[in-house]
């Protein structure tokens, strides 16, 4: 049978297993985490911690020995309204091979070390969905900004947003979120769905103020001791 799972190491602490279900809608069964574990102490891990999980999967986690360690708020657009217009106070351009260190350097500023993340992990959310844009933001000082969306069947994903700290509130945010939004139209997604950190105000006001409503589930992220 072949693996609901796949495991990699968490971008900024290798000894934490990064346990990500290939299918959100999966529920883990006691086996498959059993497996995991035990693929994450063969490796060496001290921890291991799953991505984002809606709630029915983070229930099965959790009655498993993991513990919650960050809540998302979920977030979606409904793809037939009109969209805003773009601001044009940043330039917009494909994010290629070469940009994703200084967009991981954006990443971790914006998110910490804990949760930001590698050029290797930013590769890695590029691939995740069967079709995806990756686009950074330039200003006269460089690339202040990036956003990595991916479609899956009808709906949209804004998978990654990060803005320069010292850029914000430039407009870059807003044209990276109305630009996947646009690609996202063009692959005829009915929906787009972002996830963001439950005490992340700027970014929660920045989706809600272009038309993002919140949806009544939270994200999990959960982690277990292995030591």
């Amino acid at each position: 049978m072949a693996r609901t799972w796949r495991m990699r190491a968490w971008p900024s602490d290798a000894s934490v297993a990064h346990l990500i279900f290939t299918d959100h809608q999966h529920l883990p069964t006691r086996d498959e985490l059993d497996d995991a574990i035990a693929h994450a102490i063969r490796k060496g891990a001290r921890a291991i911690r799953t991505s984002a999980m809606f709630p029915p999967a983070a229930d099965v986690v959790l009655a498993d020995g993991f513990e919650v360690i960050d809540r998302l708020a979920l977030l979606a657009f409904d793809l037939d309204t009109e969209l805003p217009e773009l601001r044009g106070e940043v330039q917009l351009g494909r994010l290629r091979p070469w940009h994703l260190t200084p967009c991981s350097q954006i990443d971790r500023e914006s998110f910490g070390l804990l949760w930001g993340n590698s050029a290797t992990s930013l590769r890695d959310i590029r691939h995740a969905t069967p079709s995806s844009s990756s686009r950074v933001a330039r200003s006269d000082d460089g690339i202040v900004g990036f956003a990595i969306s991916g479609a899956a069947g009808d709906h949209g994903y804004l998978q990654r947003l990060a803005v320069r700290p010292d850029a914000r509130r430039r407009g870059a945010g807003h044209d990276l979120v109305v630009d996947a939004l646009r690609w996202m139209q063009r692959r005829s997604a009915d929906q787009a769905l972002v996830n963001t950190g439950v005490t992340n105000d700027a970014a929660l006001s920045l989706y809600r103020s272009l038309g993002f409503v919140d949806l009544t589930d939270e994200l999990v992220i959960a982690e277990r001791r292995l030591t």
